[in-house]
């Protein structure tokens, strides 16, 4: 199948880009935001996040459903075979994960994404004061959930 190597370059690559934009924001857009005043937190809150949470659920939801398609090809639609070896309960508690992240994701986006249209319309600081919170605790949850979700895959794939 031709298909098939495209479909598992993009998961690999939408995957790969996932964690690199959860890295990001952990090590490099959460510091920064911290480092500005309280007009400034606002100005790069309501501009830049908006569109990190855009790119989030492209990748979050290309990783998704290529690996939804890559895991129903290797197991012909047989979904108990995860449960006979290593390899499967890795990719069944990898691939979990991964889609609970994304749903999660897709949550957590919607709630945020209307609290900082509340910050940019009303520049509310209860709602901005609520929002940084979340912004500084979520994405080092999810960096933890996205690194398991990366161990588990690259040992189903190649062992240790």
């Amino acid at each position: 199948m031709e298909l098939l190597p495209i479909i598992r370059w993009l998961h690999v690559i939408s995957a790969a880009a996932w964690l690199g934009e959860v890295v990001v924001i952990n090590f490099v857009l959460i510091p920064a935001l911290s480092r500005f005043d309280r007009d400034g937190r606002k100005l790069f809150l309501v501009k830049l996040f908006p569109r990190v949470f855009r790119l989030a659920s492209v990748l979050s939801g290309t990783t998704a459903i290529t690996g939804g398609f890559l895991l129903y090809h290797y197991t012909g639609g047989q979904f108990s075979v995860l449960l006979n070896n290593m390899w499967g309960i890795c990719m069944l508690v990898g691939g979990g994960l991964g889609l609970l992240l994304t749903i999660f994701h897709f949550f957590i986006e919607n709630r945020l994404g209307k609290k900082i249209n509340v910050i940019r319309h009303s520049g509310s600081d209860a709602v901005f004061r609520e929002v940084y919170l979340d912004i500084k605790i979520v994405p080092r949850l999810g960096l933890l959930v996205i690194t398991t979700i990366f161990f588990l895959m690259m040992y189903a794939v190649r062992g240790m």
